[in-house]
């Protein structure tokens, strides 16, 4: 791991070395090349013997309640960690780590910041579980009084239920996820610059095979732009279940155990204390099969984005979501759509309006260059996602749990329990208040900016239900 490291720091170096050497390729023209030689054999030494030192500096020990580090060079620096402020325990593996039959420890505690966050490089495999062990808070024993007021102390069978993804489904959440489109303008803008290579004779011979009339670039276009999309597809989905393979989520206490990857494996713990809100994700070409995927809102995340989002599931079909609440989020629950109170009619002409004016600004604009009148198309589209938005829409109250559903372009519904809303506004424009409308937005603590969530257009005297939901002691 010593020598790996410092290959990562060579790699790291080359770009500005790079620029470097080329600042100074006058002056190194006339330099003898053994020279040279033997000033990157230092360098390649000094670099080794620094992640040596650096390794062996690099200490940790865990005792009753502390983890202890210690670390720097230069510069001495030592940390103890209660186990109270430790938030997840991330274990991860890859084929190299593998093929050490080590893995690496990733710790994570309350705050923001690298400060909130250490790894523990290259541990053993036994070592991992003992860590994990160790700073992780779990219930060996409950009691019970009996009426005669003696305690007794009885071992505590810990529910487990789990749930894992099927190869097919692993496959539908890899084909439906949408992501081939980033992919897709990677690989066109990658064929935009080898295309002038192309021998002028293959692109006739393959022109001639497809089209037979020749001279009919725009099917040709048309034909070249399917097949990139069918490629960045096909790559999209194997590099989406080659990351999720083995994806599987444990219930456990008060925790939840993720894992997924055959590459790189990666082993998650989240305790439920952290998430603040359940989301729900239909996307656009998976609620026609009635799937969608499953997310959670997580407090103290470190400053990576993808640590306040967490995936509970990548896949699920529609009709298994109250199963799956019930087994892994009892704490939460799914209202049934006629418990979930509709935006009003009078609403469905705003959503309408949001959606179109956009679009026919642009077509406006585009009205000025050669077939511009070809942007009329995207007007039926805008009209129905208002009407689609509108639809959507809908809020529902429980004793403990407020329920969001609403579409961007993707539909969502956002499970809030009371306790975890840090702020509820209520606010209402002018235009809304002609047709006694307002807005609810709620913030739960997600990032450091927060997370907010918000349906427009809600009837006032919902509004006013939900208020006095949050509002009550």
């Amino acid at each position: 791991m010593i020598i790996v490291e410092t290959f990562k720091s060579i790699i790291y170096a080359l770009p500005p070395l790079f620029f470097f050497v080329l600042s100074l390729r006058d002056d190194l023209s006339g330099m003898d090349f053994s020279f040279l030689v033997w000033i990157a054999i230092v360098f390649l030494v000094l670099l080794l013997s620094y992640s040596a030192a650096k390794w062996y500096l690099y200490t940790y020990q865990y005792e009753e309640g502390y983890l202890h580090i210690k670390k720097g060079l230069l510069f001495k620096k030592e940390r103890s960690i209660k186990r109270e402020r430790v938030q997840t325990v991330n274990v991860r593996t890859n084929i190299l780590l593998k093929l050490l039959r080590v893995a690496s420890v990733q710790v994570k505690t309350a705050g923001s910041g690298m400060e909130s966050e250490l790894t523990l490089t290259a541990v053993s495999i036994d070592e991992t579980q003992k860590i994990k062990a160790h700073l992780e808070k779990h219930k060996p024993y409950k009691s019970q009084k009996t009426s005669s007021d003696e305690t007794i102390t009885e071992t505590y069978e810990k529910e487990v239920n789990t749930y894992r993804i099927s190869p097919w489904n692993l496959f539908l959440a890899g084909a439906t996820s949408g992501r081939f489109m980033l992919l897709f303008s990677i690989i066109a803008a990658a064929f935009s610059q080898i295309y002038p290579y192309i021998p002028e004779t293959y692109l006739r011979l393959v022109l001639e095979q497809v089209v037979p009339e020749s001279g009919v670039n725009m099917i040709f276009l048309v034909i070249i732009l399917l097949i990139l999309l069918l490629i960045s597809w096909i790559l999209s989905t194997i590099v989406f279940m080659v990351r999720y393979a083995n994806f599987t989520l444990t219930r456990q206490d008060d925790s939840l155990k993720i894992s997924w990857g055959i590459i790189e494996q990666k082993e998650y713990n989240l305790d439920l204390n952290r998430v603040q809100a359940v989301s729900v994700q239909d996307g656009l070409l998976r609620q026609p099969f009635g799937l969608c995927s499953v997310s959670a809102e997580v407090a103290g995340g470190s400053s990576e984005k993808q640590d306040y989002i967490t995936r509970l599931y990548p896949l699920l079909h529609f009709r298994e979501l109250p199963k799956f609440l019930d087994d892994i989020l009892p704490e939460y629950s799914m209202p049934a759509d006629d418990n979930m109170v509709p935006l009003p009619s009078r609403s469905r002409k705003r959503y309408i309006i949001r959606s179109s004016i956009p679009v026919l600004l642009v077509i406006l604009l585009l009205q000025m260059v050669p077939y511009g009148w070809i942007s009329l198309l995207l007007l039926p589209p805008a009209f129905l996602l208002g009407v689609s938005r509108y639809n959507t829409g809908r809020t529902a109250l429980g004793n403990k749990q407020l329920t969001l559903r609403f579409r961007n372009i993707h539909r969502y519904h956002v499970f809030i329990l009371k306790n975890h809303i840090q702020s509820m506004q209520i606010s209402t424009n002018p235009f809304q208040r002609r047709s006694d409308l307002s807005t609810v937005r709620v913030s739960v603590l997600s990032s450091p900016a927060g997370k907010d969530f918000k349906i427009a257009d809600v009837d006032n005297e919902e509004n006013k239900k939900i208020w006095q939901w949050f509002s009550r002691g």
